[in-house]
């Protein structure tokens, strides 16, 4: 079934956690038979470095949609920014990120994951928590999860409740 409606027949973007080490995807989306992730600078870098893996995979025989590439992003996040720039200070956190590094609130968050699948930086996000990763995780589940769902991406509540410890209050498919 063709949707040719669809923005370039992109795929949603794929969103994951890294809870304490363990990568677990949230999005309900077709498994890709490679998935790699991806540590950047910035979105340029990031951008390059996706387009460089997609290119390999096409070298090497494969299709480019084979490769599911994941910009890894440290949050800290609070219902305003104000709040998570302070609560940030306050924290123990390396001074030069691993990654990219966001610091705001969720509706900020959940706009800076769809402009990296929009751009073509990524396929996908790995969260992590700089901070309490309960309440960053929680903040994911109430406000980035119901917002990106409201753009077309689908996700699995089990994961979702799975990883953050909260069951999603919207319309996300059971599984």
């Amino acid at each position: 079934m063709s949707h040719s409606s669809d923005i370039a027949h992109a795929r949603p973007i794929r969103l994951a956690l890294d809870v304490l080490g363990q990568w677990t995807e949230l999005t309900d989306s077709t498994p890709s038979s490679e998935m790699v992730r991806i540590q950047a600078e910035d979105l340029r870098e990031a951008q390059n470095l996706r387009t460089r893996l997609r290119a390999e995979a096409v070298e090497s025989g494969k299709n480019a949609d084979d490769v599911a590439v994941y910009l890894d992003i440290e949050i800290h996040i609070a219902d305003d920014a104000r709040t998570a720039r302070r609560e940030f200070s306050g924290l123990d956190a390396p001074v030069v990120p691993a990654s990219i590094r966001y610091i705001g609130t969720p509706v900020g968050l959940a706009g800076l994951i769809a402009d990296v699948k929009a751009a073509d930086v990524a396929d996908g996000v790995t969260l992590i928590a700089v901070g309490p990763q309960e309440a960053n995780f929680g903040k994911v589940a109430y406000g980035v999860v119901p917002w990106l769902e409201d753009r077309g991406v689908a996700f699995s509540a089990s994961k979702v409740e799975g990883a953050t410890g909260v069951r999603p209050a919207s319309h996300v498919l059971a599984s």
